[in-house]
């Protein structure tokens, strides 16, 4: 090469760096743009603007030269979108996220995408069940790329949705399951995984288990890093968690209690801070003293209550207040008022499809407008019924739509096995063998990874479960022991020793033959009093220990029950059941069973005994609860909440359930699950 043609390749090579740098800057500054417009999104109040700034930042996302970049930021604008509260684009963009995502492969931006699209169907468009469906998909994405947290928070989500729907049994399972996956990680999760336990534990009516979760709820805000969370909003965590725990206790009808919370609660909420919240509190305290009898600032709490709900457009609030002003006025005599605000409650109702607030504002209309009665009843049948169908078209609705959602995915995995199939040759048939054996190994440690964190998140319930029964285990056992002790030394050890004195004083006879017997009688007594001595001072040490487990659990429940019918309780358990190898979930739901069972004699059964018997029947376990009370006829009372509970648990627990009772002739539940 001549020294003209290296001046030549020198210029030319000039040239290109100078126009790649000018292209890297291009590039840069269309990052920076974009990265500008939607900090200004976050910053600006008008939503006019917010939304003409979305749109901008769409157009130059679409003119993005590096077409690989182009997913990131459709992401990023999708949670813009969400955030701004345009629900409408939020999914336009997301749905369009998802798709570019998927052609880039990238698992995580697409999981998050369409966990993004859950939030926007149940929070701005609230469709539950789409919601649920993209919280499935996404939740499968993210337990496949490992991606923990986000796993624990959709699972938390789709608890929510469950609780919305009432679902508190399925909803309690999946807050534990998320509760497991972000143990550890961010403060607020974890107080939102509490909370919400509580709240399906509520719910279910298990109203102590749903204080104690609460608690820990309101421990967890200790946690809260000053950097992640300023005093407002833990002010905010705290007056929400104190409004549901007044709410467990006007459930509980313990009123001054309820009291207690709604006040504290109402210290750190203020009506311009938060007047949604403040409107709730004071609906709540008002009616908390009306059921106490405490006049103080009635109806004007009430009142006040009502036109910030009014104003803020809450209609599910003003359905509540109303309601409450109805009842307040019914107690007052003021039939009219108290009729006029049941019907305008009953109609907001209608309107919102609040069909629970339906169901009781029929209820009250009706024992209260007499005239009228006959006329909200029929109507009252009449929404029930469709309640009833409701329920039934939507029985595993979600089972249905996991499986479903599994189905897809397999097919699309099938077909596009099939296709590399056809296209492939030969040398590549081994490499997908290999490739399959190998994501079949790994997934099969994902499975056990992820069974071993559910089975963990089990083991708070059951450790708490023991640690109330072993102090009332240890104290019985001990309190036993003593008055065993007592009764062999002061009792029997004292009679022995007065016969051998009797003996020894009749011994003085010269008969030799009386006196060889008597000294025989005599040794053999000694020997008795040695004896029993020994088992005295055995009995009196408190060297003996006992090993907490889940069998000590159950029979500490069934012996320690007691009501007022004096119903004898007995428990069975077969020692042949190894509790050890038992899911802790399944624990948990076996423990809870026993107790609803339980619950149900002692309110209902006026039973003179009652026996619970667990058993092992090859690989599976069976599970009696028996009562020789009032019984019932089953058919009628299958739609109460003690035997929904029941099927309920029964389910989880992939068994199946019999009742077996009739009026007079007690009652007997029997469940058998595998093992």
């Amino acid at each position: 090469m001549n020294k003209f043609q290296q001046i030549l390749l020198f210029i030319l090579l000039f040239f290109v760096v100078i126009s790649c740098n000018d292209k890297n800057n291009n590039y840069s500054d269309k990052d920076k743009q974009i990265t500008e417009m939607l900090d200004q999104v976050s910053a600006t109040d008008s939503d006019s603007l917010k939304k003409q700034l979305l749109e901008s930042v769409y157009q130059k996302i679409n003119d993005y030269p590096y077409k690989d970049s182009i997913p990131r930021y459709y992401l990023m604008l999708t949670e813009a979108y969400y955030n701004s509260s345009n629900y409408q684009g939020a999914l336009r963009i997301g749905k369009q996220s998802v798709e570019l995502n998927k052609e880039i492969k990238d698992t995580v931006n697409v999981a998050q995408s369409l966990y993004t699209i859950g939030n926007t169907y149940y929070f701005g468009l609230a469709d539950t069940d789409s919601a649920y469906i993209f919280y499935t998909q996404a939740e499968k994405l993210f337990q496949e790329s490992h991606q923990y947290r986000s796993l624990g928070k959709t699972k938390l989500y789709k608890a929510y949705v469950l609780y919305y729907l009432k679902e508190y049994q399925l909803c309690e399972t999946e807050a534990f399951r998320a509760l497991g996956l972000l143990q550890g990680r961010d403060a607020t999760d974890i107080y939102n995984c509490h909370n919400l336990i509580a709240a399906a534990l509520d719910g279910q009516g298990l109203h102590v288990e749903a204080i104690k979760y609460y608690e820990l709820a309101l421990r967890q805000l200790l946690s809260f890093n000053k950097e992640d969370s300023n005093n407002i909003d833990v002010n905010y965590y705290k007056s929400t968690c104190y409004n549901n725990l007044g709410n467990v206790y006007l459930n509980m009808e313990d009123y001054a209690k309820a009291e207690e919370f709604y006040l504290n609660a109402l210290k750190l909420t203020s009506k311009e801070s938060n007047p949604s919240l403040y409107a709730k509190l004071l609906n709540s305290l008002a009616y908390a003293r009306f059921k106490s009898g405490n006049e103080k600032d009635l109806p004007k709490m009430f009142y006040e209550a009502l036109a910030i709900r009014d104003s803020l457009g809450i209609s599910y609030g003003i359905v509540a207040t109303k309601k409450y002003l109805g009842e307040y006025y019914a107690a007052k005599k003021d039939t009219a008022k108290a009729v006029e605000y049941l019907r305008e409650a009953y109609s907001k109702a209608e309107n919102i499809k609040g069909y629970y607030d339906v169901v009781n504002t029929l209820k009250l209309l009706g024992e209260i407008d007499k005239p009228q009665s006959a006329i909200y009843y029929k109507r009252l049948n009449v929404v029930n019924d469709s309640l009833q169908k409701v329920e039934q078209a939507n029985k595993d609705k979600f089972a249905r739509i996991e499986y479903e959602t599994e189905r897809l995915e397999d097919e699309k995995e099938a077909l596009v096995k099939r296709n590399g199939f056809i296209i492939g040759v030969s040398a590549m048939v081994l490499l997908f063998i290999g490739a399959v054996f190998i994501i079949y190994y790994l997934n099969s440690r994902n499975k056990k990874l992820v069974m071993e964190q559910e089975q963990q998140k089990a083991n708070e319930e059951i450790y708490q479960l023991m640690f109330e029964q072993q102090t009332k285990i240890d104290k019985a056992r001990a309190e036993e022991k003593s008055r065993i002790a007592m009764e062999l030394h002061d009792g029997i050890l004292n009679n022995i020793y007065a016969v051998r004195l009797n003996l020894e004083f009749i011994n003085r006879n010269t008969d030799e033959e009386s006196v060889a017997q008597r000294k025989e009688y005599i040794k053999q007594l000694q020997t008795v009093e040695s004896e029993i001595r020994g088992v005295s001072h055995d009995l009196s040490r408190n060297a003996v220990f006992f090993e907490k487990s889940f069998k000590d659990v159950i029979e500490s429940l069934v012996l320690t029950q007691k009501n007022e019918f004096n119903t004898v309780f007995d428990v069975d358990i077969d020692v042949n059941i190894n509790w050890e190898n038992l899911p802790n979930i399944q624990k948990v739901n076996v423990y809870r069973v026993i107790q609803e069972g339980l619950q149900n004699i002692n309110k209902y059964s006026v039973a003179r005994n009652a026996i619970v018997v667990i058993k092992k029947d090859h690989e599976a376990i069976e599970l009696t609860i028996t009562d020789d009370g009032v019984g019932y006829d089953p058919d009628k009372a299958k739609g109460g909440i003690g035997l929904k509970n029941l099927r309920k648990r029964t389910s989880v627990l992939n068994g199946k359930l019999d009742i077996i009772s009739a009026p007079g002739k007690g009652a007997k539940i029997h469940i058998v699950f595998p093992n």
